[in-house]
């Protein structure tokens, strides 16, 4: 099942998405008033409960096995499509739900970790975005914004891992982009500037929501 004014932004790490969803939100707010009406913004892992294990596994805090962190991923990503304030809710009440990562980055990380059998089979049923802007980018340079930001890496951020990642989402996204002609894949080169690339997703973006 493909929803209506759903969009995912996806990539390795380093790739820019959340700054992406950052300036987006402004956009919408500066061209429209009461932009909160039409456009919500979530992310995944979530910021509930199980969202936090999953964070804190990533971090390093807390050591899980990787099926444990696949099948932590769908339990968290159960309650953000399905759950109280969650995507299904949003899009009913009208909105446009862009979300930083959604199914697709468990087929990619989970994929490689826990195995693309079980990541395939814990995603399987959950419903498909209209639209996923997959951020593509070489894993050096990504890896290099990565080493940039203030903190500690997290456990995924490795050079070779991301290589393998990398390599996981483009053949989905080319996947995608064959099955389903409902789902637009836009590939964004995400080497470009901050600006270029927020002026090339408006284009699409300030169209949504479709009511």
């Amino acid at each position: 099942m493909i929803l209506k004014n759903f969009a995912v932004f996806e990539g390795i790490d380093g790739t820019g998405t959340t700054t992406q969803l950052n300036l987006l939100s402004r956009r919408f707010a500066e061209s429209r008033s009461g932009s909160a009406d039409v456009l919500h913004i979530t992310c995944e892992p979530t910021g509930n409960e199980i969202g936090t294990l999953i964070r804190k596994a990533l971090s390093g805090e807390i050591q899980y096995h990787e099926q444990t962190i696949a099948r932590l991923f769908a339990a968290d990503r159960a309650e953000h499509v399905y759950g109280m304030h969650g995507i299904l809710e949003h899009l009913q009440n009208g909105k446009a739900v862009f979300s930083d990562r959604y199914l697709f980055s468990s087929l990619a990380y989970q994929g490689e970790k826990a195995g693309a059998d079980l990541a395939a089979e814990l995603n399987d049923k959950f419903p498909l975005p209209e639209y996923v802007f997959y951020f593509d980018i070489d894993p050096v340079s990504a890896m290099a914004r990565v080493d940039q930001r203030a903190g500690k890496k997290e456990i995924y951020e490795k050079l070779d891992f991301q290589i393998l990642v990398r390599s996981r989402y483009q053949k989905i996204m080319t996947d995608l982009q064959s099955s389903h002609s409902d789902l637009q894949v836009i590939w964004i080169d995400a080497s470009q500037s901050v600006g270029e690339i927020s002026d090339y997703i408006w284009s699409t973006a300030k169209n949504l929501p479709k009511l």
